[in-house]
């Protein structure tokens, strides 16, 4: 009798075991997707993008951190800061669009692509966006670009792009293609957030056949801002 009863409780107990581990192998197998090369290169150009934008922040905490303490140690020699404010002066107008500028940097050719559309593809594919302009133009930005334009308009804050037909408008002047952006800064950086695999413009010319062309200078020639810089209707809030 006292065999039959052990006999029954290691049959329950195996028995017991064998659920619990059926029931973690479903639990691991429902949770388990796969994931498609895109996806990852999709991951992947997205952590670049972000670590991009966390070195270009560091790189702008640490440009404060050196003009404070340029301040500090004009303050410590002469007590004035006066020379460094109207130099402060000088590139914020720079910023601003007040000058024409020059300077090392990349020439980028944007336009339509001229292949045969594939059967029942969106004639979307082969055009050019004003989403696709910003987004070079974004590309360029984190890449470290100093000053850019768009068919000789200066690129600013305020600067709207809007698609139009086969037309872009930027600083409420319209322009057709081709499309030039330049832009001054490091001519590798720029280039290879043109040129490099997977970056946006990468993926307009060998994936969708779009006329995508980057071209290295030492003297890219930028023009100052020609629009409206009165502010109409902002004003400062006095006070707390």
């Amino acid at each position: 009798m006292k065999k039959n009863a052990q006999k029954w409780f290691l049959i329950a107990a195996f028995m017991l075991v064998g659920f619990l581990i059926t029931l973690q192998f479903k639990s691991v197998g429902s949770d388990y997707s796969f994931i498609t090369i895109k996806t990852m290169s999709d991951l992947q150009n997205a952590v670049k993008r972000e670590q991009d934008e966390i070195n270009q922040m560091i790189s702008l905490i640490e440009a404060q951190e050196e003009k404070l303490r340029n301040y500090e140690a004009a303050i410590a020699s002469d007590g004035s800061i006066q020379e460094i404010l109207v130099q402060d002066i000088e590139n914020m107008k720079i910023h601003s669009g007040f000058y024409d500028l020059e300077g090392p940097g990349v020439m980028v050719l944007l336009s339509d692509s001229d292949r045969d559309l594939y059967e029942g593809e969106d004639p979307n594919n082969v055009i050019v966006h004003d989403a696709d302009v910003l987004r070079i133009i974004n590309d360029l930005k984190i890449a470290g670009a100093e000053a850019l334009s768009i068919n000789g308009q200066r690129v600013l804050s305020t600067s709207e792009i809007q698609c139009a037909g086969a037309t872009i408008t930027i600083n409420q002047f319209t322009y057709a293609q081709p499309f030039v952006i330049k832009a001054i800064g490091n001519s590798d950086l720029l280039n290879a957030a043109i040129k490099a695999p997977n970056t946006y413009a990468w993926e307009l010319k060998e994936v969708f056949g779009l006329r995508v062309e980057s071209h290295v200078s030492e003297r890219v020639r930028i023009p100052r801002y020609h629009g409206q810089r009165q502010l109409q209707y902002v004003s400062v809030k006095e006070g707390e």
